[in-house]
């Protein structure tokens, strides 16, 4: 009978499964630190208005430097610059590329307002569970924008709807993931709720979920449901331009976070928004016109500390 002890107890305790160990995720942080960020986001957006198809392809290439100026009890306050910045955007109406052709005037306009943004300081609180509290001081991203240059001015403007306070902000939290207040194991599931970043009244139900660990990293995925928070509110997707939207899509975001001190190794965002635009009627436009429209993002980052 004890034979049968040792090879009974064996089978039982297989028959469990020990959950794994419980984690407080959080990021630590230290005035002074300095991390280098490099990202690369692809854009393909198709319209289809007044019988008339559109696309729009974008790829923008930047690198980043952010560094810890101030710590302030839960968050801390950084300071960002690029330091390195490319766009290329292909339309039915040609190409431009800022790191292109020169002899071509609007890779040389492009290129000359995207110079000019690199180095311009701004800043952005995070807290420890990674919210991105606010974006400050975004204007000095524009503040070497001087003159009366009319081409450059629309430039400017153009910019501004890839890099408004809305995109960056969805931008750092793309890459900062967040974390519950409380400790969590492999498939544990929590929640939160971001803007989607755009000049449209969206917002990103996110379903977070750690799904590894493995030492020093651990992977998490946010899988998150986007939706039009107001169908009526009246925006401007470009000046002289008054319209509403009534969009939803997806966006899953899969991250490589250090286990120890929170902060992320690198991130890949796929998004997908359809739906109507509808262009209220003004200026050129006699009537209001809907528009269907289609918006694909593929973005990756790295996050490194020096």
């Amino acid at each position: 009978m004890k034979k049968l002890l040792t090879p009974l107890l064996v089978i039982s305790l297989c028959s469990f499964t020990f959950p794994g160990k419980e984690i407080q995720f959080q990021y630590i942080f230290k005035k002074g630190d300095t991390y280098e960020m490099t990202q690369t986001a692809t854009t393909h957006q198709h319209i289809v208005v007044a019988g008339m198809d559109q696309t729009i392809e974008m790829v923008i290439k930047g690198g980043m430097k952010i560094k810890t100026i101030e710590l302030t009890g839960t968050s801390a306050k950084f300071e960002i610059e690029y330091t390195a910045l490319s766009l290329k955007m292909k339309t039915a109406q040609g190409e431009m590329d800022s790191d292109g052709d020169t002899t071509n005037q609007a890779n040389k306009m492009m290129g000359k307002a995207i110079r000019l943004m690199i180095g311009k300081k701004f800043n952005f609180t995070l807290t420890k569970n990674g919210t991105v509290e606010s974006v400050d001081n975004l204007e000095n991203l524009w503040s070497a924008f001087t003159g009366s240059d009319a081409g450059m001015t629309q430039m400017k403007s153009s910019l501004e709807l890839s890099f408004g306070k809305n995109s960056v902000k969805r931008s750092l939290e793309n890459v900062f993931v967040y974390y519950p207040d409380n400790k969590i194991q492999v498939g544990a599931v929590w929640k939160s709720t971001s803007s989607a970043g755009m000049n449209m009244p969206l917002q990103i139900a996110n379903d977070w979920s750690l799904q590894s660990v493995t030492g020093p990293t651990s992977v998490i995925i946010s899988d998150g449901q986007i939706s039009t928070t107001d169908s009526t509110k009246v925006i401007n997707p470009q000046p002289g331009l008054r319209a509403t939207t009534n969009l939803k899509g997806r966006q899953v975001v899969k991250s490589v976070v250090s286990t120890t001190h929170g902060w992320p190794e690198s991130a890949k965002s796929y998004s997908e928004i359809k739906g109507q635009m509808i262009l209220l009627a003004g200026g050129q436009i006699p009537e209001d016109m809907p528009m269907q429209m289609e918006i694909k993002a593929d973005t990756e980052y790295t996050l490194t500390k020096k």
